[in-house]
């Protein structure tokens, strides 16, 4: 019984020795392939545009409210209670309101830049599987994966050649 337990044992450490001999690793900075790429530029501009946007609109209603709980510091004591009442109400409208805006802001940056890179990435992601198709490369891995790699594994000048046509 042992003999054929050591006997099988054998025959799994063997087949998976051989299996591994089978397969080839690469690894790729998916980050500087993606910097490396004309229209990545082209995208980070029109993404940097789009965020200064927000910020205007978001500067423009925060001078508001300044302007609005300054004239309130100065003029609040001669207003009756009522209006007095009426302008606290719209400052809190308005800071909340600012509030608001700065948190969809935010949401908003995030999915315009992932909208902006996906084709990018979707256009890294062919490159890196044409070049393993073309390698015979089993695996690529992202080079954050790694503590240490001899850099006979690193494929990114070729998918960096290939998107960029060098």
């Amino acid at each position: 019984m042992k003999t054929k337990l050591l006997i099988l044992f054998s025959l799994v450490v063997i087949s998976f020795s051989s299996l591994a001999q089978d397969q080839k690793f690469a690894y790729v900075n998916s980050d500087s392939v993606l910097r490396s790429m004309p229209a990545y530029k082209v995208q980070m501009k029109s993404y940097e545009s789009y965020v200064k946007q927000l910020q205007t609109q978001l500067q423009t209603k925060q001078t508001s409210l300044q302007q609005k709980f300054a004239e309130y510091q100065q003029n609040g004591g001669d207003w009756l209670p009522n209006i007095r009442q009426e302008k606290e109400q719209e400052l809190t409208a308005l800071d909340q309101e600012i509030k608001t805006f700065a948190q969809t802001s935010q949401l908003n940056m995030q999915r315009k830049q992932q909208e902006l890179l996906e084709p990018l990435l979707e256009e890294v992601q062919t490159a890196i599987e044409a070049i393993a198709k073309a390698e015979s490369i089993t695996f690529v891995l992202p080079d954050q994966t790694f503590l240490y790699s001899k850099t006979d594994y690193d494929i990114t000048g070729k998918v960096i050649a290939k998107l960029t046509g060098n």
